[in-house]
Parts: C-alpha cells; structure tokens; sequence
C-alpha cells in the first residue's frame, strides 16, 4: 500500500477526478493542475460562483435560468442604479401644509347681472296668480292639449254640413228637436254631466260624413239614442248596467235592440274611434276651475243652462267650444251684476286666452236665442 503510493509513475499515469453528479464536485481542483477547460456551469447555475480566483482570464460565467448566479458580480461591474421611486400615492414626498386663509387670493368682484324682462303673455297664459294653482306642473300642457284638439278637423264637424253633406234631408228645426229630445232621455235616466253635449257632438260629426236616407226622422233618432248610449260609456263605465240596448229601443220606440247595437257599430265607425274631443262642457269646467264659492253657486249654474242652450242653435256648430264656454262665462256674470263688476277683466282673459273683442261675434249670438235665461237668471 505504501509502495503504491510512493511509485513515481502513479502522478503520470493518474486521471483525474470526474466531475460530480449535475456537476458537484467541480469545485476541488487543484490551483497547481494543468490548464483545462472550465467546468460546465451546474443545474441552475449551480456551482458557478466558485471559481478559482487565480486561474487564467475566462469569459464572465454566463446568467443561470431565469438570472441565478448572476448576482456574484465584482462591484466594479455593477451599473449605476436609479434612486428608488417614490411610494404609493407619493408617501414618500415631502408633506405640504395648505395656505392659511390670509394667503388665499381673493376673488375679483363682478357687478350683478341684471334681471330678465318678463315673458309676454300668451293667449294660453297660465291661471291667476292670486289663486292656487291646482295642478302646475301639468295645467299649461293639458290647456294646449285641449285648444289643439278642438281645432282638429277629424274631430270638428263641417259648420254647414246641413247644405253640403245632407242636402236638406234634415232641417235646423229637425236637428234641434233631436237635442231636445236627447236632452230629456240624459234628464229621465239621470246620465252623468256632459253626456249630452259628447252625444250632440257624435251626432255632427257622423252627419258630416254619412248623409241619412229617405226616412231621415226614424234614423235621425235612432242616430240620436246610439250616440247618447255611446256617451254615456264614455263619460260613466256604470251607464253600461243604467242603459241596455233593449231598454233604450222600448223607450225611442224603435223596433228592436239590434239596431240600437248596429247604429252604435256604424256609428264609432264613422267617427273614427275618436270619442275624447273637448266640449263646451268641458271648457267651462275648465274655465270655472278657480272659481270662489259665491261664483261656483251663482254663475257656474247660468253658464251651464247657456252652454246647454247652445246645443240648440245650429250657428254654434262653426264655433269653437272653447269660445262658446268663455261666451257663456261672460253672459252669466253680465246678467247676474251687469252694473257693480265687469263682465270680463284681466284674470279670466289670462285665465281663459280671450279678450272682449274675441268673444263679441259669439256673445251676441248666444244672446239672441237664450234672452229669456238672462232676463230671468235666477229661475
């Protein structure tokens, strides 16, 4: 054992050490050995930073996988590093304190703009100022929706559709007699407020359009009692348990209830399906709305007979119901106090859109036929 170590022929003939497992044990080479190609970096670059310092010049070990051992660097390799970003929302800046009240510039000094000049008043003005609005926020909307709908032709009957249309098969006589007699069937069946005039109103428009046969009186009333029951659905849904068609044909001695019902058919027909039209009615509701209690005892009353008289006079037919309401408004308070209070002032003209000089053609027709409810107002 001694011998074999000591043979002079061992170091000549000695290999070296094979290199470990993934590289280990590269590191214990000899300083002294021959010049041989630098071992492979290991696994990861495992092994790499233990090179010896005194062997000959190398290329720099390159990075291990994803830049392990490449931190080994001498510090003269190491570039110059930027400083450090501040922290998160600037936590790392310096704090600044907000400048006290006295050091805050003060803003310059502006003169104050002038108040705007008033808006004209239209003729669809809204309601007194004086009174309480019931509704502002909708009234100036449903006043247009109501002038615009009365001034649409569909539903406007033709103001001479008596000449042109009928061909005087129905006289101004026979057509007034028709509304009387609708007047007393609404009275004996106590039908709701402004059934007649929606009736009288369906009956204009249908004879506007459709001319009557030969026996225009039978059809002329049975056109009549279709519109009244027409009507009255409109204006009450309990109508439909108050009138039946049978009913109605026993009391306009007409021959069966199948021809109320068959009238009624051709009647919407003729209309359009268009039953929501205003009224005279309707705009002396509407008119009246802010109307103190002494005026809704006294003249709300001789208003409505006027306005119910009018349905009468055929020359009301070309007039805007919007007018004739505003007619009868002014009559009633003429005739009830014609010397203290004027019939009209400044808060029903913004009230209802019309001046004195508007309404002078419809006053003075309404006058003639109706002189006998002004002479007596309180009958």
């Amino acid at each position: 054992m001694m011998q074999y170590a000591m043979d002079p022929y061992a170091d000549a003939f000695a290999r070296p050490a094979p290199p470990g497992f993934f590289g280990v044990g590269t590191c214990a080479w000899a300083a002294a050995g021959p010049a041989r190609r630098p071992p492979p970096p290991g696994f990861f670059g495992v092994g790499a930073c233990a090179r010896a310092a005194a062997g000959p010049a190398r290329r720099p070990p390159r990075p291990g996988f994803f830049g392990v051992g490449s931190c080994a660097r001498p510090a003269r390799d190491v570039p110059a590093r930027r400083p450090p970003p501040p922290g998160f929302f600037g936590a790392c800046r310096p704090r600044v304190l907000p400048p006290a009240p006295c050091e805050l510039p003060m803003p310059p000094k502006f003169s104050k703009p002038a108040a705007p000049a008033p808006a004209p008043v239209s003729c669809v003005a809204a309601a007194s100022t004086k009174r309480q609005r019931l509704c502002p926020d909708y009234e100036d909307d449903i006043h247009c929706n109501l002038r615009l709908r009365e001034k649409n032709a569909e539903e406007r009957p033709l103001p001479d559709y008596l000449k042109k249309v009928q061909q005087d098969r129905v006289s101004e006589s026979e057509r007034a007699s028709l509304v009387g007699w609708m007047d007393k069937f609404v009275r004996d069946h106590h039908l709701a407020d402004g059934t007649l005039h929606h009736a009288v109103a369906y009956v204009d428009r249908v004879l506007s359009v459709r001319s009557l046969t030969a026996d225009s009186g039978y059809e002329l009333r049975l056109l009549g009692a279709a519109a009244i029951f027409v009507a009255a659905k409109y204006e009450d849904q309990r109508a439909v348990w108050k009138l039946k068609a049978d009913k109605i044909a026993s009391y306009g001695e007409f021959a069966t209830g199948k021809e109320v019902l068959d009238m009624e058919r051709e009647m919407v027909e003729a209309l359009g399906y268009q039953l929501g039209g205003p009224t005279a009615h309707t705009f002396l509701g509407h008119f009246m709305r802010y109307a103190e209690e002494e005026d809704k005892t006294k003249i709300l009353p001789l208003a409505t007979r006027l306005v119910d008289q009018s349905l009468l006079d055929y020359t009301c037919v070309r007039i805007l119901p919007s007018v004739v309401a505003a007619s009868a408004i002014f009559l009633a308070r003429w005739a009830l106090n014609p010397v203290v209070d004027l019939a009209w002032n400044m808060e029903l003209e913004k009230l209802t859109g019309y001046n004195c000089s508007d309404l002078t053609a419809c006053v003075l027709v309404m006058r003639v036929f109706s002189r006998s409810i002004i002479c007596n107002p309180c009958s």
